[in-house]
């Protein structure tokens, strides 16, 4: 069952491609999209993951980080971050496998992986906004976004 709008996201623990490990506590105190990808390197998620790059500046603009979660490997996260010049944390949900998606509600068991979900926080890490496409090869509706954030 996925988190929904006034919950407290959970605590955890992930590292970011530069191996270095953010926790939840990380983010008290600004505004942060974790947003949950099921595929580095497939179609669906290389338009989403530039969508969001191509977008940075309205996101800064509203005071608010982000942060990607997927269940792949962190070299591969790596290598996805460079391939498209991503500035923003990716974090490695690999092991033990996808259990932050599960805490988050978004993980598929059936596939493996975290469904496209994007969890708007506020400062306390309350969530106050999800964004999501239930079906594996769908995209995020980026009109959800455009309007959350005025991008035109």
């Amino acid at each position: 069952m996925s988190l929904n709008i006034g919950d407290k996201i959970p605590n955890f623990s992930l590292m970011n491609y530069d191996k270095e490990t953010l926790q939840s506590d990380d983010f008290l105190g600004k505004k942060t999209m974790f947003v949950f990808i099921p595929f580095p390197f497939s179609s669906v998620c290389d338009g989403e993951i530039c969508q969001l790059r191509d977008n940075m500046d309205a996101f800064k603009s509203a005071e608010t980080d982000t942060v990607m979660i997927t269940v792949a490997a962190r070299p591969t996260n790596e290598a996805w971050a460079n391939h498209y010049n991503i500035t923003f944390p990716i974090l490695a949900d690999f092991w033990p496998h996808g259990e932050v998606s599960k805490e988050f509600g978004c993980f598929h068991d059936g596939a493996g992986i975290s469904l496209r979900y994007t969890y708007i926080t506020d400062e306390n890490n309350v969530i106050t906004e999800i964004i999501k496409s239930d079906e594996i090869g769908v995209e995020r509706d980026f009109g959800a976004y455009k309007e959350k954030f005025n991008i035109s």
